[in-house]
């Protein structure tokens, strides 16, 4: 975002200056005619629209201004302008949930008998709406078992696919996929890329400047430290006013003003909060990748490919960890239940550490044959780790440990 200095009158003009990720949290999709130092919230449902041809290009979509709250709202304008600009997007739509988002954007571009190609390394709710849910609307989709094998996504594309699909890092094994690659796959088809790049925020990663077309985000998580619920699509000017217009405006998933504002409260320390995160998790990963009872860790900062995704995210991964027990269910339910610090809770990105059996919980719905091919072994335990000083977090891990 460009922001100018002010001047005395009849001084020479002074360059613009781009400001720094940092203070775009702070500042970020601000206007020379904002007026508030902190966001206002605009509780209210309708808006006047002046005159009666006023009235008509609003509705139209000829004219921007605000018209009813589940189609734009002031406090809504707010954020979704903070998160256009941290994205390096052109605009913003913020909406009700993460899965609202990401049910948006499929029937926009989908619908109707479309297709979509995705990994199968997705947060449950998404994996379990592309399999089931979709297509019963008509939109098909082809989820890539071997999602590293960039072959294997070109071999899913039909003549009828409108988007690839990715969620890196994933949920829960974190996995770190090259977004430039999977792009350049879909511009060479002549379709989008769409991002969930919920894990790991504008603080770690902007999908758009590697060429990702949209970025999906569930705000519940560490944009709003675990206080709300919300969602938001970021990408051209273009596509977001053609959804706000269509589905978005007709099925109303629209995030509420007080909401909004919250989030636009957090966002302003994310990203000192996302280095905290990311510091604990590392301390977290190296003790439990030398534990004797830890079959493996998942983090990208761990195993054969930690050079290789250190080289994709450089400024870190995130809080959002897991790990496998040797013996399988049983025993990750005796460690699950014998922590103290960690609360048992299906979220990511709370101030307090989270932990939680995905093959139970968040994946449930995957068949076994589906949960072996994301990778989700039976002994894993998936941790949110929070901002805690990261060495009660490991006393409390080693206590739960020693009891199988």
């Amino acid at each position: 975002m460009k922001k100018r200095r002010s001047s005395p009158k009849n001084a020479p003009a002074e360059k613009p200056w781009f400001l720094r990720q940092k203070t775009l949290e702070i500042h970020g999709g601000s206007i020379d005619g904002d007026r508030n130092l902190r966001p206002g919230l605009y509780r209210t449902t309708a808006f006047a629209l002046g005159s009666f041809e006023r009235g008509r290009r609003l509705f139209a979509g000829e004219e921007r201004g605000f018209i009813y709250t589940r189609i734009n709202n002031p406090s809504v304008d707010t954020l979704e302008r903070r998160l256009a600009t941290l994205e390096k997007g052109e605009a913003c739509i913020a909406t009700s949930s993460g899965m609202s988002a990401v049910t948006l954007i499929a029937l926009h571009l989908a619908s109707s008998r479309g297709h979509i190609v995705a990994s199968n390394r997705l947060y449950g709710g998404v994996f379990h709406l592309f399999r089931e849910e979709l297509p019963k609307l008509g939109i098909h989709v082809t989820l890539v078992e071997k999602p590293f094998d960039l072959h294997a996504w070109e071999k899913a594309i039909r003549p009828t696919t409108k988007f690839l699909y990715v969620e890196t890092p994933s949920n829960p094994v974190i996995d770190v996929f090259d977004i430039a690659a999977l792009a350049r796959i879909a511009h060479e088809h002549h379709i989008p890329l769409v991002v969930d790049s919920t894990l790991s925020t504008p603080a770690l990663e902007q999908p758009l400047t590697k060429g990702a077309d949209i970025v999906v985000h569930s705000l519940s998580k560490y944009m709003g430290d675990g206080e709300v619920i919300g969602g938001a699509l970021v990408g051209t000017q273009e596509l977001m006013d053609a959804v706000r217009l269509s589905w978005f405006r007709d099925t109303g998933p629209c995030i509420s003003p007080d909401n909004a504002v919250v989030l636009c409260y957090h966002i302003e320390s994310l990203f000192a909060r996302m280095h905290e995160h990311c510091e604990n998790a590392l301390a977290v990963g190296r003790y439990l990748s030398r534990h004797p009872k830890v079959r493996k860790v998942f983090y990208p900062a761990f195993g054969p490919d930690a050079r290789r995704n250190k080289k994709l995210m450089p400024a870190g991964f995130g809080g959002l960890m897991a790990f496998e027990v040797y013996g399988g269910a049983k025993k990750a339910k005796i460690v699950l239940e014998n922590l103290k610090l960690f609360w048992h809770a299906p979220n990511i990105g709370e101030a307090r550490s989270l932990i939680i059996h995905p093959a139970t919980t968040t994946h449930g719905q995957l068949t076994p044959k589906e949960l072996r091919h994301a990778n989700i072994p039976e002994g894993m335990l998936r941790l949110s780790i929070g901002r805690e000083d990261p060495k009660d977090l490991i006393y409390d891990l080693g206590q739960a440990l020693s009891k199988i």
